[in-house]
C-alpha cells in the first residue's frame, strides 16, 4: 500500500495503519474483500501537511472539514476546501498539501478492493473532476466518530471487518449528501459551533441551545437533528470529549480537574460520558496517548 504520511500529529488527531497480515484477512473474506481500510485518520489544523508519491498503489479518499488545501494529479488540480471531499484513484501520482494561512482539517482513508475502482462511477468522479461538494456532510460525523473510534480495540479482525463495514457505508452515504439543502430559517450552525466552543467550559441545557437559536425547545432539537444527523446535546458532548482528549494530551491536570474545566461537577459522569463516546476510559486514553508518544 500507499504509505501514509509521517506529518507529526498534534493534540487530537489521529492515525491508524493496519497490520499486513490483517489487511489480507480484509482482502480474502467474503464480508470485506470488495471495500476494506488499509489506514485512515484525522488530521486537526494540519500545519505543514504535504504529500507527494510518484507511485501510488491504493484509492485514497480526503475530506476537508475546515481550512483548505490544494492537489495536483496527472489530470487535474485545484484547491480543497471546507465540505469538500477529494477520491484518488490507485495508479495515479500526486501531491496535496494544507494551505499555510488556514491549514486544512482532514478526514481521510487509504482503501483497497475489487469494488473500490467502482467508487468513482458511483460518486460520479472522475480523473479530471476527483472533487465532490457535500451540502450535508456533518450527519456523516457520528459514523465517522465510530471508525476512528476503533483504533482503540486493538487490531483484531473482528473491530478491522467493523472498520470496512463503516467505512463502506460512508461511501455509500456520500451521493445523498451533495444535494443541497438549505438550513432552516434562524439556525445557523456555524454560529451554534462557535457558542458550543466558547462554552465548553459550562454545563449547558438544550433550553440554553434553543434560546441562543430563537426557537423553542421542540422545533430547535427537530432543526438541529435533521441538519446534522445527531441531537444537540450529543453534539455539544462530542465537542467537550473532543476538547478533553487534547487536555489529556497536553497537560499534566487530573482528570477531576479536566472534568471541571469542561463544567462537568460529578468526574465519574465525565468519565463514564467520555468511555461512551471514545470507547476507552480517559485513565487508559491518558496512558495509550503517552505510551504512542514514546514509541
Amino acid at each position: 500500500m500507499s504509505q501514509p504520511s509521517s506529518w507529526p500529529l498534534p493534540p487530537g488527531s489521529s492515525r491508524v495503519v493496519l497490520p499486513l497480515q490483517l489487511t489480507r484477512q480484509l482482502s480474502r473474506h467474503p464480508l470485506t474483500k470488495h471495500l476494506y481500510p488499509l489506514a485512515y485518520g484525522h488530521y486537526v489544523d494540519a500545519q505543514g501537511h504535504q504529500v507527494e508519491r510518484q507511485q501510488h498503489t491504493d484509492y485514497l479518499l480526503i475530506f476537508c472539514h475546515r481550512g483548505s488545501g490544494w492537489y495536483r494529479t496527472e489530470t487535474a488540480s485545484g484547491n480543497l476546501r471546507a465540505g469538500q471531499l477529494l477520491l484518488l484513484p490507485a495508479g495515479q501520482a500526486h501531491a496535496y498539501a494544507a494551505h499555510n494561512e488556514q491549514p486544512w482539517s482532514i478526514y481521510w482513508a487509504h482503501f483497497q478492493g475489487s469494488a473500490a475502482a467502482a467508487c468513482l462511477e458511483f460518486l460520479e468522479l472522475t480523473n479530471q473532476q476527483p472533487v465532490l461538494t457535500l451540502a450535508r456532510w456533518r450527519q456523516l460525523v457520528p459514523v465517522v466518530t465510530d471508525l476512528l473510534n476503533l483504533q482503540t480495540q486493538r487490531h483484531q479482525f473482528a473491530a478491522a471487518v467493523v472498520a470496512a463495514s463503516l467505512l463502506q457505508r460512508i461511501i455509500a452515504e456520500l451521493p445523498r449528501l451533495t444535494a443541497t439543502m438549505q438550513a432552516p430559517q434562524g439556525f445557523d450552525l456555524p454560529a451554534l459551533e462557535r457558542f458550543m466552543y466558547n462554552n465548553s467550559h459550562r454545563d449547558l441545557s438544550l433550553d440554553d441551545f434553543a434560546d441562543f437559536a430563537g426557537l423553542s425547545r421542540f422545533h430547535f432539537s427537530k432543526k438541529f437533528k435533521q441538519f446534522t444527523g445527531t441531537s444537540p446535546m450529543r453534539y455539544f458532548n462530542q465537542i467537550r470529549v473532543k476538547i478533553a482528549c487534547q487536555l489529556l494530551d497536553a497537560s499534566t491536570d487530573s482528570i477531576r480537574q479536566i472534568s471541571q474545566q469542561l463544567g462537568f461537577d460529578d468526574p465519574y459522569y465525565f468519565s463514564r460520558l467520555f468511555k461512551k463516546t471514545m470507547g476507552i476510559s480517559p485513565q487508559y486514553y491518558r496512558e495509550s496517548s503517552a505510551t504512542k508518544s514514546t514509541q
